[in-house]
């Protein structure tokens, strides 16, 4: 029997006798029911379809910031080849000595145990998985390195008024897609699709600033964009500048760590994160409780690389209650 505090292998996020006996048709028990509150409202003229996939996208988001999304990933295969030796053994119509609720509990198929993902990694895999952010943006684990570096968000560049013809600005973004062209003299340029926190956007990317980035523009890694800005009727066109990672230009902004730690176990793996992430100029403070009602800081000793990455696994380890950016 499971613990009040042991995190669930198998989360089934419906209330619905219909839902488990799906899953018991493959031979799965939930470990755990949690449904999601959800409006089921449809909205105007939205179809049947169109309605259930977006309540199952909304009910498993709801309930998946609450367990692991990792185990699932993790257990894939295994639970394909569990699956198929039960519709096997249906098929063969074996007879069980046991119940059906027995023979289920049986054969249940328990997950990996392994923590859940950091921020980042979890929102590149729901990107993968259905094409948009759904949770959040990776930038939002940005925003305090944004404002240091400031970068301005799309939506604020659009919304300026019409006084100067062409600005200069930075900006901030996942890239979305790349499409390459050649020009009439045969210089190659691309035309780059971005995305914010506040929207999509478009920038060209001429030739010396394409070869100088172009495998940062393929690596996936968030990109920190120095453009020309020209109002073009109500939209805005973007001319890339200069193109930089934004990990490392977050670095180089020397953002200040503060770490709020609640059990000693979190420090060896704590020491082995910082240590990979390598020297930079970043600060790191640990809180530590000393007695009850007290806490001690330390500041760390040397620079360090402080990439949100570092800091979304940071915040995961086991015994870290908090982690603040300054």
């Amino acid at each position: 029997m499971r613990g009040p505090n042991t995190p669930a292998t198998l989360v089934l996020a419906s209330a619905s006798p219909r839902r488990r006996e799906l899953l018991a048709q493959i031979g799965l028990v939930p470990d755990l029911i949690d449904p999601a509150e959800v409006d089921e409202t449809p909205r105007r003229r939205e179809l049947p379809r169109d309605l259930a996939q977006r309540l199952a996208l909304a009910k498993a988001e709801a309930v998946a910031a609450r367990h692991p999304r990792a185990q699932v990933l993790g257990a894939v295969e295994a639970l394909v080849q569990h699956s198929s030796v039960m519709a096997s053994e249906r098929g063969s119509a074996q007879e069980s000595l046991f119940s059906v609720d027995d023979d289920l509990a049986l054969h249940a198929k328990p997950l990996p145990d392994v923590a859940d993902w950091p921020v980042i990694e979890r929102l590149r895999h729901e990107f993968e998985a259905i094409g948009f952010y759904l949770s959040a943006h990776p930038l939002d684990a940005y925003a305090k390195a944004l404002e240091r570096l400031k970068v301005t968000k799309w939506v604020d560049l659009l919304s300026r008024p019409a006084g100067r013809d062409i600005a200069r600005a930075r900006l901030a973004g996942t890239v979305i897609a790349k499409k390459e062209r050649t020009s009439a003299r045969g210089n190659r340029f691309a035309f780059v699709q971005m995305s914010d926190a506040s929207g999509m956007f478009e920038v060209t990317v001429f030739a010396e600033v394409l070869a100088a980035s172009r495998g940062l523009l393929d690596s996936g890694a968030p990109v920190l964009v120095t453009v020309d800005a020209r109002r073009d009727g109500d939209n805005v066109r973007l001319t890339a500048q200069s193109i930089e990672a934004l990990d490392e230009a977050a670095a180089a902004a020397a953002p200040r760590l503060t770490v709020y730690v609640c059990a000693d176990e979190a420090l060896e793996r704590l020491k082995g994160v910082i240590g990979k992430a390598g020297a930079g100029r970043g600060e790191v403070n640990l809180v530590l409780a000393a007695k009850p009602g007290s806490e001690v800081e330390i500041v760390l000793p040397g620079g360090y690389a402080i990439p949100p990455e570092t800091r979304g696994r940071i915040l995961a380890l086991p015994g870290v209650a908090e982690v603040r950016e300054s």
